[in-house]
């Protein structure tokens, strides 16, 4: 059984989940006060020997901090993101992770005790990728429940226009998210020329860069709104 140190502060829910989740898995938690703690009380996440695995849920700029003030340390960084829920604790988190620990390592036994089954989590990229990858699956998924107005008892004719308006809106938001991923974190733009530069050969920048080439550009709406009420007109001109 492996022993692992751990603290809890801040606002964070979702530490006691996992640490019975580590518990079931036979990863036992040292008792706090058995060591001396390497990095601030108040960091919500998992401390192990060589790595430092982070939970916080709050800005880039203070996830960057915590990275460098871990590299200062000697400690390794490694960036978790997820939506999770207290039935994880039983079944395993789905786990986001930037710049994940070697093979081996403790950090890494973690993690697989942490997901569904070992291995079983996503390599988004470095360090800011988990975050990002978190950001565009929560809007797509609101984009697919939005596409729909909730069922009732009542028929009623669907507002095409208006759902068209709001997932064209979202695709926007969507889009502004990659292209800044894109730019802050790889400094560059598609396309690119083959082969790609490596700072770009990971899942988030694949996927950021698939959101973009996927989606128009804001200032296409306007003429391709045009277009397909043009095309739909034209289609109910012919059914006359």
């Amino acid at each position: 059984m492996m022993v692992v140190s751990y603290r809890i502060g801040g606002q964070a829910p979702h530490l006691p989940w996992f640490l019975r989740r580590l518990a079931a898995q036979g990863l036992a938690a040292a008792p706090e006060g058995d060591q001396p703690g390497r990095l601030p009380a108040d960091w919500a996440g998992l401390e192990f020997a060589d790595c430092w695995l982070d939970l916080g849920r709050d800005g880039d700029q203070a996830l960057a901090e915590r990275a460098a003030r871990c590299r200062d340390a000697g400690l390794s960084f490694v960036e978790l993101a997820g939506g999770w829920a207290p039935p994880g604790a039983e079944f395993g988190f789905i786990l986001l992770v930037g710049d994940p620990p070697p093979p081996g390592a403790p950090g890494r036994l973690a993690l697989d005790a942490l997901a569904p089954q070992p291995g079983c989590w996503l390599h988004s990229g470095p360090i800011h990728s988990a975050r990002f990858c978190q950001r565009a699956f929560d809007a797509l998924m609101h984009a697919g429940r939005a596409a729909m107005p909730e069922p009732d008892s009542q028929p009623r004719a669907l507002e095409w226009e208006a759902i068209l308006q709001k997932q064209w809106m979202l695709a926007g938001k969507l889009r502004q998210l990659a292209e800044a991923y894109l730019t802050e974190r790889i400094g560059l733009l598609p396309p690119y020329s083959a082969p790609l530069p490596k700072t770009a050969v990971h899942y988030a920048a694949n996927l950021a860069r698939t959101i973009m080439l996927a989606l128009p550009d804001s200032r296409d709406w306007a003429a391709l709104q045009n277009e397909l009420a043009a095309h739909l007109q034209s289609r109910d001109d012919a059914r006359k």
